[in-house]
């Protein structure tokens, strides 16, 4: 099979850069959150507001949680002390980016058949790349969590 590998612009390539610099400390706030040990609900539920997502549902203690920034959704259900379910999925210039995490490990891949795949798995290859090593808060990362504001 010839298929050619499509070149990122430089444009793509700074939407990718600003994507994976949120990404990676943003994922790792939630994770940490959801793997508090005898951390009470209400704490819970503050931390992930905190990081602007919605209570979409709550019920005898399990939540699910939802939010949508920088071209990603993201998906939290929480189902008590170490338990629960991230899911993030890419739309418009980031679809056929999919990650899952859960209290087990983690599940990432991208979608090859979004069209999209030069990016996705640029995406993908950061990420796992940064994700799995100590990383730094970025300053993208403080500017979205001080402003609340998407910036892709």
């Amino acid at each position: 099979m010839n298929q050619s590998i499509r070149k990122l612009n430089d444009n793509e390539q700074k939407s990718i850069n600003l994507a994976v610099d949120f990404l990676v400390p943003y994922v790792h706030s939630i994770v940490e959150i959801s793997s508090a040990v005898d951390l009470p609900i209400q704490k819970f539920k503050e931390g992930i507001r905190n990081l602007y997502f919605t209570v979409d549902s709550e019920d005898r203690g399990r939540i699910e949680a939802s939010a949508k920034h920088n071209n990603f959704d993201f998906s939290l259900l929480y189902t008590g002390t170490r338990s629960f379910v991230l899911k993030i999925a890419g739309y418009d210039n980031f679809i056929g980016f999919v990650y899952m995490e859960t209290n087990k490990g983690m599940n990432i891949h991208d979608d090859l058949s979004s069209g999209n795949e030069h990016i996705s798995n640029e995406i993908m290859n950061q990420f796992l790349k940064y994700y799995k090593s100590p990383y730094l808060v970025t300053d993208t990362y403080k500017e979205f969590i001080t402003q609340g504001k998407n910036f892709i």
